[in-house]
């Protein structure tokens, strides 16, 4: 039989009694040492709680040992320990995955994870929560996906829950600071005002464990604060109710006027689209009528008009709230002009 154990956040004292007893009762007790950092002393811990052998596996026993481990569970009780919730990893989704398809038994017994304890512990309303993203290391382009997960939930009005990589073995992860440069660098490609020194964030270090702290502050003034060691996560809220800012107040310690509405400067991307593709639009056609004669000028003077007034409608539907009619007729200006490179009246670059 396998088992997924459970020991959540705070590993040794918050292991459940259903946890302890099935670890006791196992032949062979690993512990993932490779998806969250784990405490100093945990294992040695573990070992005297349980009274059993545990084995630390790092990334390879993990993911190219589990076919030992499934045939060791066909013959014995397996456990493997996880901090937080067995299942919040992907990892070890195909442990259960596996066992299935060698028609083993498999025992889950689950635990906190940081994401449920963050939507519970910070003053914020829990229902509030969207999309959970990784930031990772930088790889030579902007945090795209970070960026746009963070966009979309401020759009939504929901809050958005940061966790940072941190590589076990070979000690190196994402800092705060690394994930405030990250994030700004991409807000400086896509410019949608999602993320900038003003935004408002909660930072949590070392979650449930004894140095546990936790940051409630606007980014610029963030800068020069030492974090301590991972693992971090990092919370941007959204529109806050007035009894989420009480919370944060009293349970950070801050003054109301420190927390901004991280909603405020945030563009929808269909407006940043269609602004972007208006004033392109009229460039190029500036730049057509600089490159006819007077008698050309005149016969194409009705497809100009169109196209102007076709930039003009895009507009007034954008500032109407209308995006879709909007993205249509600046489409429509667009093909005018590109009408005329086709028919190899004009060279036009875009």
């Amino acid at each position: 039989m396998l088992a997924l154990v459970g020991l959540g956040v705070n590993g040794i004292g918050s292991i459940s009694l259903s946890g302890n007893m099935t670890l006791r009762k196992s032949d062979i007790v690993y512990l993932d040492g490779y998806t969250t950092p784990i405490p100093q002393n945990l294992v040695e811990k573990l070992c005297r709680q349980i009274g059993k052998q545990v084995i630390v596996l790092d990334r390879t026993g993990l993911e190219q040992g589990l076919g030992r481990i499934i045939d060791e569970a066909k013959t014995n009780l397996v456990s493997v320990a996880v901090l937080g919730d067995p299942f919040f990893a992907t990892t070890h989704l195909n442990f259960l995955i596996e066992a299935k398809k060698n028609n083993l038994s498999c025992k889950v017994i689950h635990n906190t994870s940081i994401a449920s304890i963050l939507t519970n512990s910070c003053g914020l309303h829990p229902y509030k929560f969207g999309r959970v993203t990784t930031i990772v290391r930088e790889h030579g382009t902007p945090a795209t996906s970070a960026y746009f997960a963070l966009y979309d939930n401020l759009i939504r009005g929901v809050h958005t829950t940061f966790l940072l990589e941190f590589d076990v073995e070979n000690n190196v992860g994402v800092s705060p600071l690394n994930a405030f440069n990250l994030l700004k660098d991409a807000e400086e490609t896509y410019k949608l005002g999602a993320f900038s020194d003003e935004t408002f964030v909660i930072v949590a270090c070392r979650v449930e464990r004894e140095d546990e702290r936790f940051f409630a502050q606007k980014v610029g003034g963030l800068w020069k604060t030492d974090f301590g060691s991972p693992p971090y996560s990092i919370i941007v809220p959204s529109t806050l109710h007035f009894t989420e800012k009480e919370a944060i107040c009293a349970l950070y310690g801050i003054d109301e006027n420190v927390i901004t509405d991280n909603t405020q400067n945030i563009k929808r991307r269909t407006d940043f689209l269609v602004r972007k593709y208006i004033r392109k639009t009229r460039e190029t056609l500036c730049e057509a009528r600089g490159k006819l004669t007077k008698e050309k000028l005149r016969e194409l003077d009705d497809l100009f008009e169109n196209v102007e007034c076709y930039l003009d409608d895009s507009t007034r539907f954008l500032n109407l709230g209308e995006e879709e009619l909007a993205m249509l007729s600046v489409g429509y200006a667009e093909g005018l002009l590109d009408s005329l490179r086709f028919q190899r009246v004009l060279d036009l670059r875009w």
